[in-house]
């Protein structure tokens, strides 16, 4: 995968956090760190995007016949 240099300026105490983590070992490097961290909040807002459309569909089509009633009942009109 092709990698791209970012330039941030962060706080100061956040880097020293994230220097700790890597000091226990939690990560190899702070870029690994940070490429974790940000593959965590976008993986939370797709997810969120997700459950938003989910829910969208589930007001959409709350007032719908239930398909399953639909097809019980075709069921027995054949019976």
């Amino acid at each position: 995968m092709r990698k791209r240099q970012v330039n941030l300026k962060l706080e100061a105490s956040l880097v020293k956090e994230v220097e700790e983590l890597v000091e226990k070992g939690y990560f190899r490097s702070k870029t690994e760190a940070f490429t974790k961290a940000l593959q965590l909040l976008i993986r939370t807002y797709k997810a969120k995007e997700i459950r938003e459309k989910i829910e969208d569909i589930r007001r959409e089509t709350e007032n719908l016949p239930s398909t399953t009633k639909a097809v019980a009942e075709l069921h027995e009109e054949e019976d």
